[in-house]
């Protein structure tokens, strides 16, 4: 009953604290000379008279309305207007039990004059300045922790939110980069910077449009370019060092260390991060690699992400583990500088290694009328992965109109691995059909040459541009597989033996050019002209052998599995549009876009095919104030490995097959989207939604006979699928206060045909999942996160020979971070994963508990001794479940399971003096 009363009463005090019962201030802010012109997103800052710390402060909206609310009853207060161009305006207020709304009227501020003695009040720096393309606030008006890091002082800024990935979005749109005084850190890294700069060296945080992302893409919506923050560092601080060191140990010899050290002094930063653990962790995050290692220049082509820790990019991994047990280690440099010229030089290397082991468990139950194939696999790997990635950026500002960007990157990597599996099928009624044991000796290189290259201008004339750039690349990556395995067939009693070497190499060349031009033909009407063209020039080598007895290697050629494919030839894609700026704020762009594909398909044991496309189509684009709306089509060629006519039979049980005449596909695209922060009320929202129909898409046709499945893609239309998803936002403040509720929707239908025996039936597959989620922060004394998401799944047949599949997963995460008494700090944290699609030997409750505590000391906390406890509850599993086709896949994977670690850490703060005494790291 206590707790029940201590439970109410907390919720209540929240409420209270929150609830709007003192005074406030409205009024609206205009232009002195024009009284129709409102002052919009300008800063009206509160102090309290005789006091120069910052009570509160708004900004006004879209409207120049602005509204404080919260203030003290019988207090006077000192207000203090500022707008970007305009001088600044000082009024005394004060509220009363008789007055407790107080309503200012119009406020007038008059245009700023070119005062060289205008004098200026460092006690009334605006916590928050918009300019014309700049949101710029002022790091000392959000006070953080002695020991906190730029991330710390982020999560306080107005309409600044960073994610559980360390991403992050101002005002609903992504930050694609983080500059320190304008030049690029570790390649513009968002955590590298957010997580290890000390925000007591911060003066200003300044956000801006990524003007060159604008530049390569000029049908971005405002809401879609992505935005960069700037770091002003403090003038007092113009060349130092900082950094961390960290090493940790714990029971069955599991460990971690690692190190981050940046030096910088004016317009040159060096730094150098090291790392290596056996516990599963990426020894930094996902951005420090991405970056570090060139991936943002040389290009990502997938990418994978997940709430355990694990991530890869084009299928590389990168440290840290989801699945199975990880060792890794890691290492790099990053040099930037800025020459006299005003060429920013960036140049960066990385290397890495992981060893993994991996034991999973899968289930695969697919519905075949009234019989079923259940397959059940059991799978052993032990990969070794080594890769480095070499990168360079050149950004020449040849003048305040035009700008030159050339990166080269290099990436190679190589991946060891042996993979056992042991796997059975049984049918609807539990008969065993056959079982299978296979080995795989896998050796793979996957190297990428690129070099990028742009140019853009803009001229005097406004709204005229120009950009023109290049993405050349090469990828050889040569792939060996000793395959060795052995089938047991039971309800027509036989064996089958395969004992192989697969040698595939397969060589990619693109060129890519792309160029647009946009010239005003008045001021509401505009011509835009894009122009793209692509050389492709792709290779599929295969050739298989065959072990002989006699010598025990493999040199018996097998033509019926080996086969040369080479694909070569061009596209083009040329789009023609007029923008027609309606009113103020409605924009519409209606044009016409011509695709052009030809492609050269050689084959060494089949006749060659020409294919000749082309077509015309019309686009569209709608802008209303914050609303989006695109339309678009493309054609998209097949992958090489898709067209390559010989099986795939390393796992005897699942033979894939190439398919040389599949056409390209031609896809229609549509999107829309809305991003909206309201600064007077602090709620964030946005909408967005997007749909692709496909004609001539890929679909696999699938033959199973014997438990054996046999793969075949064939082309397929009526193809679609749409996604979207709505969120919503606000912030609450009081004081020393905050609170953070968000709610959020997602949902994706998919629509394709699936083919099982040579049944064709339409699939419609449905994912649904709200979500929502609580953030309290005290004083940043005590922090209480709460979300929660419900996923629910559907799939229906159209065909009754498929049986309809139902499941949900419901996902719950609770944190809590304690920092009391002064130099102790407690956190911890619970996620449930609760799934209700039922298989045995499943546990369909996955509970994961952390928690740990940490000791601060030395002057400014640079030190932290941390005991943490991971995996309390021992689970010691992962799973993941989805629809294919006609089957759910479930799948169990080890890891690493419940371990304490102590770890000390410290960070190095050393600015504006000699690093390391007389001896210096470098001598700039």
């Amino acid at each position: 009953m206590k707790k029940l009363l201590l439970s109410i009463a907390l919720t209540l005090a929240i409420f209270n604290l929150f609830a709007q019962k003192n005074g406030n201030i409205t009024g609206i802010l205009a232009d002195s000379a024009n009284h129709k012109t409102t002052l919009n997103y300008s800063t009206v800052s509160v102090y309290k008279v005789g006091d120069s710390i910052l009570s509160t402060y708004k900004l006004s909206d879209d409207k120049g309305i602005f509204k404080i609310n919260g203030l003290t009853i019988g207090v006077k207060y000192r207000l203090v207007v500022t707008a970007w161009q305009y001088g600044t305006y000082r009024k005394e207020v004060e509220i009363t039990a008789a007055n407790p709304s107080l309503n200012l009227g119009t406020l007038y501020l008059s245009v700023k004059a070119n005062d060289l003695n205008e004098v200026v009040i460092s006690g009334e720096r605006p916590p928050v300045i918009v300019r014309k393309d700049t949101i710029e606030f002022n790091a000392e008006s959000f006070k953080t922790l002695p020991s906190a890091v730029v991330e710390d002082l982020l999560k306080k800024l107005p309409g600044v939110a960073i994610a559980a990935d360390g991403s992050i979005q101002v005002n609903g749109k992504a930050v694609s980069k983080i500059l320190v005084d304008g030049k690029e850190f570790f390649g513009g890294d968002q955590q590298i910077a957010t997580k290890n700069l000390p925000a007591n060296i911060i003066d200003k945080v300044q956000v801006v449009d990524d003007k060159q992302a604008k530049r390569r893409d000029p049908d971005l919506t405002a809401a879609e370019i992505p935005q960069i923050i700037n770091l002003k560092l403090k003038k007092a601080i113009k060349k130092g060092a900082f950094g961390k060191l960290y090493a940790g140990g714990g029971l069955k010899d599991l460990y971690q260390a690692g190190g981050l050290m940046n030096f910088f002094r004016d317009t040159t930063q060096v730094s150098i991060l090291a790392y290596s653990n056996n516990i599963n962790q990426p020894g930094f995050n996902p951005n420090d690699v991405q970056r570090i290692g060139g991936f943002s220049r040389s290009g990502v082509n997938s990418m994978m992400m997940t709430s355990g820790g694990y991530f890869e990019f084009n299928g590389i991994s990168f440290g840290g583990s989801y699945n199975g047990v990880q060792a890794s280690s890691g290492g790099g440099f990053n040099f930037n500088t800025l020459t006299k010229k005003g060429i920013k030089i960036n140049t960066q290397y990385f290397f890495g290694r992981s060893d993994n082991l991996l034991e999973k468990l899968t289930n695969t139950n697919q519905t075949l009328g009234t019989d079923r194939l259940i397959t059940n696999a059991s799978e052993n790997t032990n990969s070794l992965i080594l890769k480095h990635n070499i990168g360079g950026k050149l950004d020449w500002q040849i003048d305040s109109l035009t700008q030159l960007t050339i990166e080269p990157a290099i990436v190679l990597s190589s991946n060891n691995s042996v993979s056992k599996v042991s796997s059975s099928n049984n049918n609807a009624n539990n008969q065993l059909i056959n079982t299978l044991d296979n080995l795989n000796d896998l050796n793979t290189s996957s190297n990428k040459y690129q070099l990028r290259a742009d140019f853009s201008k803009d001229f005097k004339k406004a709204g005229r541009s120009f950009n023109i750039g290049a993405d050349i690349s090469a990828t050889p990556n040569p792939i060996t597989n000793y395959n060795r395995s052995s089938s047991i067939f039971y309800l027509t009693p036989s064996t089958s033996e395969v004992d192989q070497l697969r040698n595939n190499t397969i060589d990619n060349f693109s060129s890519y050019i792309y160029s647009n031009y946009t010239e005003p033909i008045s001021k509401k009407l505009n011509l835009k002209a894009d122009v793209s063209g692509n050389i492709i020039n792709n290779e599929n080598a295969l050739n298989t052998f065959y072990r002989n007895p006699a010598n025990q290697l493999y040199d018996i050629v097998v033509p019926d599995l080996s086969q040369t494919v080479k694909q070569a030839g061009f596209k083009t894609n040329t789009n023609i549009s007029l923008g027609y700026k309606v009113t103020k704020d409605l924009y519409l762009q209606p044009g016409l876009v011509h695709n052009y594909i030809s492609l050269n398909n050689r084959f060494t044991n089949t006749a060659d095919i020409d294919q000749r496309y082309n077509f015309i189509w019309p686009t569209f684009q709608l802008k209303y104030k914050i609303f989006r709306f695109n339309y678009s089509a493309r054609f998209t060629e097949p992958n090489v490995s898709y067209l390559q006519p010989v099986a795939d039979n390393t796992n005897a049980f699942y033979i894939r097959n190439g398919n040389p005449n599949l056409l390209p596909a031609r896809m229609q695209g549509l999107s829309m989207n809305m991003y909206k922060y309201d600064p007077k009320s602090m709620i964030n929202y946005n909408l967005y939604g997007y749909g692709n129909f496909t004609k001539n898409g890929i679909v696999n046709a699938i033959t199973i006979k014997d438990g054996v499945q046999t793969v075949n893609p064939v082309n397929k239309n009526g193809i679609y699928n749409f996604s979207g998803g709505a969120n919503i936002s606000k912030d609450f403040k009081k004081d020393k206060t905050s609170l953070k509720v968000g709610l959020g929707f997602w949902a994706n239908f998919d629509h394709s045909p699936v083919i099982v025996n040579n049944i064709e039936s339409d699939a419609n597959v449905f994912y649904v999942g709200p979500n929502g989620s609580i953030r309290l922060n005290l004083n940043d004394k005590v922090e209480i996160n709460q979300s929660y998401s419900v996923n629910l799944n559907r799939s229906r047949y159209d065909d009754s020979y498929y049986t309809n599949i139902s499941y949900n997963t419901h996902q719950s995460t609770s944190e809590l971070i304690i920092r009391y008494p002064k130099k102790l700090v407690f956190e911890t944290s619970y996620s449930l994963t609760i799934n209700d699609q039922k298989i045995a030997r499943y546990n369909n409750n996955i509970k994961f508990w952390n928690a740990a505590l940490t000791y601060l000391f030395m002057k400014n906390d640079r030190a932290q001794l941390k005991f943490s406890v991971n995996d309390i509850l021992q689970s010691n599993v992962r799973r993941n479940i989805q629809i294919t086709g006609n089957s759910v896949i479930d799948t169990q994977s080890n890891n690493l399971g419940r371990y304490g670690m102590l770890t000390l850490t410290y960070n190095i703060q050393n600015f504006g003096q000699k690093v390391g005494g007389r001896q210096t790291f470098f001598n700039f």
